[in-house]
Protein backbone atom coordinates (compact mmCIF):
# COMPACT_ATOMS: atom_id res chain seq x y z
CA UNK A 1 0.00 0.00 0.00
CA UNK A 2 1.09 3.55 -0.71
CA UNK A 3 -0.56 6.27 1.37
CA UNK A 4 -1.20 9.59 -0.30
CA UNK A 5 -3.13 12.84 -0.03
CA UNK A 6 -6.09 14.24 -1.97
CA UNK A 7 -6.72 17.97 -2.25
CA UNK A 8 -9.81 19.63 -3.71
CA UNK A 9 -8.94 23.04 -5.18
CA UNK A 10 -12.64 23.87 -5.44
CA UNK A 11 -13.53 23.50 -1.77
CA UNK A 12 -10.28 24.71 -0.17
CA UNK A 13 -10.85 28.16 1.35
CA UNK A 14 -7.19 28.89 2.08
CA UNK A 15 -7.79 29.13 5.83
CA UNK A 16 -4.43 27.54 6.74
CA UNK A 17 -6.01 25.37 9.47
CA UNK A 18 -3.98 22.45 8.09
CA UNK A 19 -0.76 24.45 8.43
CA UNK A 20 -1.56 25.53 11.99
CA UNK A 21 -2.58 22.01 13.07
CA UNK A 22 0.64 20.59 11.62
CA UNK A 23 2.79 23.21 13.35
CA UNK A 24 1.03 22.60 16.66
CA UNK A 25 1.25 18.80 16.44
CA UNK A 26 4.94 18.86 15.54
CA UNK A 27 5.80 21.76 17.87
CA UNK A 28 7.43 23.68 15.04
CA UNK A 29 9.10 27.00 15.89
CA UNK A 30 8.36 30.28 14.17
CA UNK A 31 9.58 30.21 10.58
CA UNK A 32 9.28 26.44 10.15
CA UNK A 33 6.42 24.53 8.56
CA UNK A 34 5.90 21.13 6.97
CA UNK A 35 2.77 22.17 5.05
CA UNK A 36 2.14 25.28 2.96
CA UNK A 37 -0.95 26.80 1.35
CA UNK A 38 -0.38 28.51 -1.98
CA UNK A 39 -2.94 31.11 -3.08
CA UNK A 40 -2.96 31.25 -6.88
CA UNK A 41 -5.03 33.49 -9.16
CA UNK A 42 -5.18 34.87 -12.68
CA UNK A 43 -7.22 37.15 -14.92
CA UNK A 44 -7.14 38.54 -18.46
CA UNK A 45 -8.30 42.07 -19.24
CA UNK A 46 -9.47 43.41 -22.58
CA UNK A 47 -10.09 47.08 -23.41
CA UNK A 48 -12.69 48.06 -26.00
CA UNK A 49 -12.70 51.16 -28.23
CA UNK A 50 -14.43 53.19 -25.54
CA UNK A 51 -11.68 52.38 -23.07
CA UNK A 52 -13.85 50.06 -21.00
CA UNK A 53 -11.92 47.20 -19.40
CA UNK A 54 -13.55 43.78 -19.22
CA UNK A 55 -12.14 40.83 -17.25
CA UNK A 56 -12.16 37.27 -18.57
CA UNK A 57 -10.56 33.91 -17.78
CA UNK A 58 -10.47 34.86 -14.11
CA UNK A 59 -9.91 32.30 -11.38
CA UNK A 60 -8.54 31.94 -7.86
CA UNK A 61 -7.84 28.92 -5.71
CA UNK A 62 -5.65 27.64 -2.89
CA UNK A 63 -3.42 24.55 -2.85
CA UNK A 64 -2.32 22.84 0.37
CA UNK A 65 0.85 20.77 0.00
CA UNK A 66 3.44 19.02 2.14
CA UNK A 67 5.78 16.11 1.47
CA UNK A 68 4.43 14.08 -1.46
CA UNK A 69 5.76 10.74 -0.11
CA UNK A 70 6.85 9.93 -3.63
CA UNK A 71 7.02 6.46 -5.15
CA UNK A 72 10.69 7.09 -5.98
CA UNK A 73 11.68 9.85 -3.53
CA UNK A 74 14.70 11.86 -4.61
CA UNK A 75 15.42 12.78 -0.99
CA UNK A 76 15.85 9.13 0.04
CA UNK A 77 18.13 8.41 -2.91
CA UNK A 78 20.27 11.49 -2.20
CA UNK A 79 20.70 11.18 1.59
CA UNK A 80 24.35 10.21 2.24
CA UNK A 81 23.63 9.08 5.81
CA UNK A 82 20.59 6.88 5.13
CA UNK A 83 18.54 9.06 7.45
CA UNK A 84 15.57 9.25 5.09
CA UNK A 85 13.73 6.00 4.52
CA UNK A 86 10.62 4.83 2.71
CA UNK A 87 8.41 2.49 4.72
CA UNK A 88 7.55 -0.69 2.82
CA UNK A 89 4.17 -1.21 4.52
CA UNK A 90 2.60 2.17 3.73
CA UNK A 91 5.07 4.06 1.52
CA UNK A 92 5.58 6.87 4.03
CA UNK A 93 8.91 8.69 3.69
CA UNK A 94 10.28 9.39 7.17
CA UNK A 95 13.48 10.62 8.79
CA UNK A 96 15.69 9.00 11.40
CA UNK A 97 16.69 11.80 13.79
CA UNK A 98 19.79 9.97 15.01
CA UNK A 99 21.16 9.32 11.53
CA UNK A 100 20.52 12.80 10.10
CA UNK A 101 23.69 14.89 9.81
CA UNK A 102 21.95 18.09 8.69
CA UNK A 103 23.82 18.32 5.39
CA UNK A 104 20.79 19.58 3.46
CA UNK A 105 21.27 17.18 0.54
CA UNK A 106 17.64 16.06 0.79
CA UNK A 107 16.44 19.67 0.63
CA UNK A 108 18.42 20.26 -2.53
CA UNK A 109 17.26 17.00 -4.13
CA UNK A 110 13.51 17.32 -3.48
CA UNK A 111 11.73 18.89 -6.48
CA UNK A 112 8.84 19.99 -4.26
CA UNK A 113 10.82 21.77 -1.53
CA UNK A 114 9.50 19.54 1.26
CA UNK A 115 12.56 18.84 3.46
CA UNK A 116 14.49 21.69 5.02
CA UNK A 117 17.31 22.04 7.52
CA UNK A 118 16.07 23.51 10.78
CA UNK A 119 18.03 26.50 12.05
CA UNK A 120 17.10 25.37 15.56
CA UNK A 121 18.14 21.72 15.50
CA UNK A 122 20.52 21.74 12.50
CA UNK A 123 18.68 18.62 11.36
CA UNK A 124 16.57 17.95 8.28
CA UNK A 125 12.83 18.04 8.92
CA UNK A 126 9.70 17.21 6.91
CA UNK A 127 6.18 15.79 7.09
CA UNK A 128 6.09 12.13 8.16
CA UNK A 129 2.34 11.71 7.53
CA UNK A 130 1.79 11.80 11.32
CA UNK A 131 2.91 8.18 11.60
CA UNK A 132 2.32 8.19 15.35
CA UNK A 133 -1.30 9.28 14.92
CA UNK A 134 -1.93 6.72 12.20
CA UNK A 135 -0.60 4.00 14.52
CA UNK A 136 -3.37 4.80 17.01
CA UNK A 137 -6.10 4.96 14.36
CA UNK A 138 -6.22 8.77 14.13
CA UNK A 139 -6.07 10.98 11.05
CA UNK A 140 -3.03 13.10 10.19
CA UNK A 141 -3.29 16.44 12.02
CA UNK A 142 -3.73 18.43 8.81
CA UNK A 143 -6.59 16.24 7.58
CA UNK A 144 -8.34 16.24 10.94
CA UNK A 145 -8.24 20.04 11.13
CA UNK A 146 -9.57 20.79 7.63
CA UNK A 147 -12.99 22.49 8.07
CA UNK A 148 -14.18 21.85 4.50
CA UNK A 149 -12.72 18.33 4.24
CA UNK A 150 -10.95 19.37 1.05
CA UNK A 151 -7.86 17.58 2.35
CA UNK A 152 -8.13 13.81 2.62
CA UNK A 153 -5.81 10.79 2.67
CA UNK A 154 -5.84 7.09 1.90
CA UNK A 155 -4.36 4.41 -0.33
CA UNK A 156 -3.22 6.36 -3.38
CA UNK A 157 -4.64 3.77 -5.76
CA UNK A 158 -8.07 4.08 -4.11
CA UNK A 159 -7.85 7.87 -4.31
CA UNK A 160 -6.94 7.73 -7.98
CA UNK A 161 -9.78 5.32 -8.69
CA UNK A 162 -12.37 7.62 -7.10
CA UNK A 163 -10.87 11.11 -7.47
CA UNK A 164 -8.87 10.90 -10.72
CA UNK A 165 -5.17 10.85 -11.47
CA UNK A 166 -4.25 14.55 -11.60
CA UNK A 167 -1.03 14.82 -9.58
CA UNK A 168 -0.08 18.39 -10.50
CA UNK A 169 -1.67 21.82 -10.44
CA UNK A 170 -0.15 25.27 -10.79
CA UNK A 171 1.85 26.75 -9.17
CA UNK A 172 3.50 23.44 -8.20
CA UNK A 173 6.38 22.15 -10.33
CA UNK A 174 5.74 19.23 -12.67
CA UNK A 175 6.71 15.74 -11.55
CA UNK A 176 10.29 15.10 -12.68
CA UNK A 177 9.83 11.36 -12.30
CA UNK A 178 9.60 10.85 -8.54
CA UNK A 179 5.92 9.86 -8.64
CA UNK A 180 4.25 12.09 -6.02
CA UNK A 181 1.56 10.32 -4.00
CA UNK A 182 -1.11 12.98 -4.34
CA UNK A 183 -4.31 13.59 -6.28
CA UNK A 184 -5.80 17.01 -7.00
CA UNK A 185 -9.22 18.11 -8.11
CA UNK A 186 -8.67 21.12 -10.33
CA UNK A 187 -10.51 24.37 -9.76
CA UNK A 188 -13.73 24.59 -11.82
CA UNK A 189 -12.67 28.00 -13.22
CA UNK A 190 -9.39 26.55 -14.51
CA UNK A 191 -10.24 22.89 -15.13
CA UNK A 192 -7.56 22.25 -17.72
CA UNK A 193 -4.89 24.14 -15.83
CA UNK A 194 -4.10 26.10 -18.99
CA UNK A 195 -4.84 29.55 -17.55
CA UNK A 196 -1.76 31.26 -16.18
CA UNK A 197 -1.73 33.05 -12.86
CA UNK A 198 0.48 34.34 -10.08
CA UNK A 199 1.18 33.30 -6.49
CA UNK A 200 -0.44 35.83 -4.16
CA UNK A 201 1.37 34.85 -0.96
CA UNK A 202 4.16 36.97 0.45
CA UNK A 203 7.50 35.12 0.16
CA UNK A 204 7.95 34.91 3.93
CA UNK A 205 4.61 33.10 4.20
CA UNK A 206 5.92 30.23 2.11
CA UNK A 207 9.58 30.00 3.03
CA UNK A 208 10.83 27.50 5.58
CA UNK A 209 14.52 27.52 6.49
CA UNK A 210 16.74 26.82 3.48
CA UNK A 211 14.64 25.65 0.55
CA UNK A 212 11.39 26.61 -1.16
CA UNK A 213 10.32 26.01 -4.76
Amino acid sequence: MQLGFYHNNDTCIGCNCCVIACKDKNDLPVGEKFRRVYDYAGCTWSIDEAGVSTPSDYFAYSVSVACMHCAAPACVAACPAGALQKEEADGIVWRDEELCIGCGTCAQACPFGAPYVSEVSNKSRKCDFCRDLLATGEDPACVGACPTRCLQYGDIEDLRATMGDTDNVAPLPADPGTGPSIVFKRNRLNPSGALAGVVLNAPEELESATVVF
